[in-house]
């Protein structure tokens, strides 16, 4: 009882929610951006839609990888920035640059050269096969910028400049609105390009929010304006502590996606109409989850800097409240999706099975989102953050792989329908969480991954 009351303390919850609501704002212009790009491109039709998911689930293959990246990265900028260690953080970014450069080669060069064959993986129909190359290999451009822009991002966050991702997030959903009214719908005497004019859009966009990024972080000599000899000056010690700790996040990420990508593989077999509407319902629920993905980002910063300041106790403690906060704050965000989703749905120019296909996926992920947002904060916040990230990664993974995919093609080779798959689909995380809380109790997820990394 004592732990349910300290979770909602007010002297608690001022810091973290300062700390949260600069975080999920960024998010909600994020997810602003995707939903206001979804609504633009629905007056295109079903097949758009359906064609701009396709496409984008290459990008969210590689926006988990450096997701992962990012992530293995923050857990050593958030305890090194906890002793104010500036020399170590700009090493691990060093490292974030190399790997994330690896990764975009590797997506950009598929997403150029060739479109049509990445996104057959998930369309199967005409005309969306063929919108969706042409929108991959425009929007592919701008992958090495995207990158570049999460890394910034992430310094920012880690080492207390949460607002300088969020301004710039403005930047760009304003780019992007723009950009989507001049060229979809060729506005002001711009062609109009239809989907293609949305992947300009989103290029130009993400493009100015990086430089934006970049200017404001070195102009303001910011903890992320490192100079190259700052970057790479790893020593064998630095890279084998770095590498033994992040690259189970960077496998849990990629399995991770990969497996999430496969729901989107058994989604597809169902029709285009079905496609459309998991895009139409996942891009509104990631509109509606943005505070609860901000408390879970404010988790990790906060464990994180315990955990770097030698404070195991003051760690745990976190643990315990924030698995409590982050379920109520789920709990109350399905409850406004539930009731507004009329309201979000009455955006969408589609075919009425679309439209009704995408009311009952978004009321089914609206009622798991209590159980989706502890997955989220036991994984990321919790034992990530701590160092623990071994475990994260097989709980994470296992629960995928050995539950969600394999029960979401036992759902399509049934027969049954969208909602039916989705509830398959959804004891992924009823094993995470019944599993993750087992670990919690246990108390033994911290692990200070800094201390073992010498000065020099």
């Amino acid at each position: 009882m004592n732990r349910i009351k300290n979770a909602f303390e007010p002297a608690f919850l001022k810091p973290i929610i300062r700390t949260a609501f600069p975080i999920a704002m960024q998010f909600l212009l994020s997810s602003a951006v995707n939903l206001i790009d979804v609504v633009m491109i629905g007056s295109l039709g079903d097949a758009a839609v359906a064609a701009s998911g396709g496409a984008n689930q290459i990008f969210f293959l590689l926006n988990l990888m450096l997701f992962g990246i990012n992530s293995g990265a923050s857990v050593f900028l958030s305890q090194f920035w906890g002793t104010r260690d500036l020399k170590n953080v700009r090493r691990t970014m060093g490292m974030m640059y190399l790997l994330s450069a690896a990764a975009v080669l590797l997506f950009t060069v598929g997403a150029v050269a060739a479109p049509r064959l990445l996104v057959s993986l998930y369309l199967h129909e005409e005309p969306a096969l063929t919108l969706s190359a042409s929108y991959l290999r425009i929007v592919g451009i701008s992958y090495p910028v995207t990158a570049l822009s999460m890394i910034l991002a992430m310094v920012c966050r880690c080492t207390g400049d949460v607002s300088i991702p969020t301004r710039a997030s403005i930047l760009s959903i304003l780019l992007n609105v723009g950009g989507n009214a001049l060229l979809i719908f060729g506005l002001c005497g711009c062609p109009a390009l239809g989907l293609d004019g949305a992947a300009i859009a989103t290029a130009v966009a993400r493009t100015a929010e990086c430089l934006l990024l970049l200017i404001t972080v070195y102009r303001n000599k910011l903890p992320g304006a490192a100079k190259l000899r700052e970057l790479f000056a790893f020593d064998r010690n630095f890279v084998k502590r770095y590498i033994c700790t992040a690259w189970p996040v960077l496998l849990n990420e990629i399995l991770w996606s990969i497996g999430i990508s496969l729901y989107s593989v058994a989604y597809g077999m169902l029709g285009t109409a079905a496609l459309a509407a998991v895009q139409i319902s996942n891009t509104a629920v990631q509109l509606a989850t943005v505070f609860t993905r901000g408390l879970s980002n404010a988790c990790g910063i906060s464990i994180g800097r315990a955990v770097g300041a030698g404070q195991r106790e003051k760690a745990i403690d976190y643990g315990y409240r924030f698995s409590i906060l982050l379920p109520a704050t789920g709990l109350l965000t399905g409850l406004v999706l539930i009731a507004i989703h009329p309201l979000i749905l009455g955006l969408y120019q589609v075919t009425p099975e679309t439209l009704h296909l995408a009311k009952t996926l978004l009321i089914l992920q609206a009622l798991q989102y209590v159980l989706k947002s502890d997955s989220m904060v036991l994984v990321v916040g919790i034992f990530r953050a701590a160092g623990d990230t071994m475990f994260a990664c097989l709980l994470d993974t296992g629960s995928v792989w050995l539950v969600g995919v394999p029960l979401a093609f036992l759902g399509v080779r049934l027969g049954l329908p969208l909602w039916g798959l989705s509830l398959l689909i959804f004891c992924d995380d009823i094993a995470k969480v019944t599993v993750g809380f087992i670990h919690l109790f246990r108390e033994n997820w911290v692990k200070n991954v800094t201390s073992q990394i010498q000065e020099g």
